[in-house]
């Protein structure tokens, strides 16, 4: 056999023959570190190695873009408010809920009246107020605190085709302060706590009465359509816009005084005063925030419209008073950070209480919370 023929470099060199040796273990290992980065070896039955290839990973579907939710669009009659076509019609299903609240300084505070789409606030007797909160668009469940009805109270609950709710009602000889011949002229549907009781009146248990009456909106709704009350209600609605800030001109309003009970600093007295961050105003009285029981927060209205009409007493040897609440009168709006003076009109009390500025054009509502001040001519304003 012909001898291997070593290199010129090794030929006579046992030391750099026992390297190359070497080196030729090393590379014969690379070389098979090199076949394992693509695989992994397998023995095959006849002592073969064979290579097997690692499976590329499927990639993952791309994930879909979700369809956006579409905007609320269609207005309540009551507030403006844009709501979804489902949740409009579970609204004119049913009637609107006008119900009386107690505004004495042991009713406060009250629960949900902020849930009320318009408010209407009006000295009861002996400069203290009470509330007619009008509820459609919101459910809130319970209410408190309801208190007796006064006759004044029921064309605002007319006119907006409502079901009048209150606890016990004002006895007159004179029948425009009479609650029971008011209600009989004007064939209004009622309920009155004090003929009922739960599921759908009941009484608080850490008050004193008779500021302790609690009416449960979901329950009276229910009654409602088992009497055959149900929607929709008859009545036109007010115009309404989006918000239009405009605080900081010559008819900026960034608070407003409205003296129920006389002097600005009676119990009853009451200061809106404005935030430009929410377009809205803060609600306080007495000299301190008024706030809802329920939420804890204080009470906000988008538009404050102050009405001006004429009271007098109803001489039937109580201190039941008697309003005008249909005609016209002085009137100023506040919205927008700015108040629009004007005159209001209702002219009937099945009609609407409408509102106009100075031109004689009627005043559009920003959407959302309305509360309506009713003062006498003896009542002072400022703002």
């Amino acid at each position: 056999m012909p001898k291997l023929q070593l290199p010129p470099w090794l030929a006579g060199n046992p030391r750099r023959q026992a390297v190359a040796g070497g080196a030729g273990v090393l590379a014969l290992i690379l070389i098979l570190a090199t076949l394992t980065v693509g695989g992994v070896f397998s023995e095959s039955s006849d002592r073969v190695l064979s290579v097997v290839a690692t499976p590329t990973p499927t990639p993952a579907p791309p994930t879909p873009t979700p369809t956006p939710t579409p905007a609320p669009s269609e207005p309540t009659r009551l507030n403006g408010r844009l709501v979804y076509p489902e949740e409009l019609a579970a609204i004119e299903a049913r009637l609107p809920l006008a119900i009386m609240f107690d505004n004495f300084i042991e009713a406060r505070p009250q629960h949900n009246i902020s849930q009320a789409d318009i408010v209407f606030e009006v000295v009861a007797e002996g400069g203290i107020t009470r509330f007619l909160g009008v509820f459609w668009s919101n459910d809130p469940g319970p209410v408190l605190a309801v208190r007796s009805a006064r006759a004044y109270y029921l064309p605002w609950a007319a006119e907006v085709d409502g079901i009048y709710v209150h606890w016990g009602r004002a006895k007159s000889t004179n029948a425009a302060a009479d609650v029971t011949s008011t209600l009989e002229s004007l064939g209004l549907r009622h309920y009155d706590g004090f003929f009922s009781g739960p599921p759908y009146f009941d009484r608080a248990l850490d008050r004193l009465g008779p500021h302790d009456g609690i009416a449960y909106t979901d329950a009276l709704w229910q009654a409602a359509e088992g009497d055959g009350w149900s929607g929709p209600p008859e009545f036109e609605s007010w115009p309404f816009k989006d918000d239009e800030p405009r605080a900081g001109g010559e008819d900026a309003a960034p608070t407003i005084d409205v003296g129920f009970g006389g002097p600005f600093f009676s119990d009853y007295a009451v200061t809106w005063t404005y935030d430009a961050e929410t377009n809205g105003y803060a609600r306080s009285q007495g000299g301190f925030e008024h706030v809802d029981g329920t939420t804890g927060e204080t009470i906000e209205a988008r538009n404050v419209a102050v009405m001006v009409t004429s009271a007098a007493a109803a001489g039937d040897g109580t201190a039941h008073l008697v309003y005008d609440t249909t005609g016209s009168g002085d009137a100023v709006v506040f919205q927008d950070g700015v108040a629009i003076p004007g005159t209001w009109a209702k002219e009937g009390p099945y009609a609407r209480t409408r509102f106009y500025d100075a031109a004689g054009n009627e005043i559009a509502f920003n959407r959302g919370h309305t509360w309506i001040e009713v003062l006498s001519y003896d009542d002072p304003l400022s703002y």
